[in-house]
């Protein structure tokens, strides 16, 4: 067999295992899992590549990856475990991030205010209730809007806790570590570019053929018929 058909076969067997199914129930259940899948992926990259230095900084994946997984109702079959992981997605993504903070880091008194921040991002995507398969421009505003609040809270929270920790307690304290944050801000929104194509990529996923029955006038097959 030629590397060519080995390649072919290949591919024919990592589709039907990753992108199809029996039915259109199933076929769906495996995209939203491979979706879920691509998510907690992208969370740990995304974290690896700002520990090494890759990424701009306050750019990020995390978030906007949290908020688009959190705001859209995922199908994944009725197995007990990936109705699971689909629930508590946001927990069990920021958990692996978290072990990697700690190895790489150690723990730091500021992931007090950070991680809730992460649990309370997801949160705000959990509030809404968007289908993948409503129109995609509709879908990404929707998504974006909330990332972005999302993205503010979060910074509010962090300076907040930079200032609880390590300024002294003071307003004026205060009112300077929020205007010191807000050109941080304005490079953490420039992370709500991923929103559009992590919304386009669940659409994608969603499309999936499936068999309607269509009803028929009497009158109109005759027609046809003549």
């Amino acid at each position: 067999m030629g590397i060519r058909k080995k390649i072919m076969k290949f591919r024919i067997w990592l589709s039907a295992k990753l992108w199809y199914g029996g039915n259109p129930d199933e076929t769906m259940a495996k995209r939203f899992k491979l979706f879920v899948g691509v998510a907690v992926l992208l969370i740990g990259v995304s974290k690896l590549l700002y520990l090494t230095g890759v990424t701009l900084p306050n750019v990020e994946l995390i978030i906007p990856t949290l908020v688009v997984v959190g705001a859209f109702s995922l199908y994944t079959g009725g197995g007990k475990n990936w109705e699971k992981v689909r629930k508590y997605f946001g927990l069990i993504a920021l958990l692996s991030v978290l072990l990697i903070d700690l190895v790489f880091w150690g723990f730091k008194t500021i992931y007090l205010f950070t991680w809730p921040a992460f649990v309370l991002c997801w949160f705000l995507g959990m509030r809404k209730d968007l289908s993948f398969f409503d129109k995609f421009s509709d879908l990404a505003v929707k998504a974006t809007l909330t990332g972005a609040v999302a993205i503010l809270a979060f910074d509010m929270i962090t300076a907040f806790g930079t200032w609880l920790l390590w300024r002294p307690l003071t307003l004026g304290a205060l009112y300077g570590v929020y205007a010191a944050q807000v050109p941080f801000t304005f490079y953490h929104l420039a992370s709500l570019i991923f929103i559009p194509p992590l919304v386009g990529f669940g659409k994608i996923v969603s499309r999936v053929k499936m068999k309607v029955p269509v009803a028929v006038k009497a009158k109109v097959k005759e027609r046809e018929r003549r």
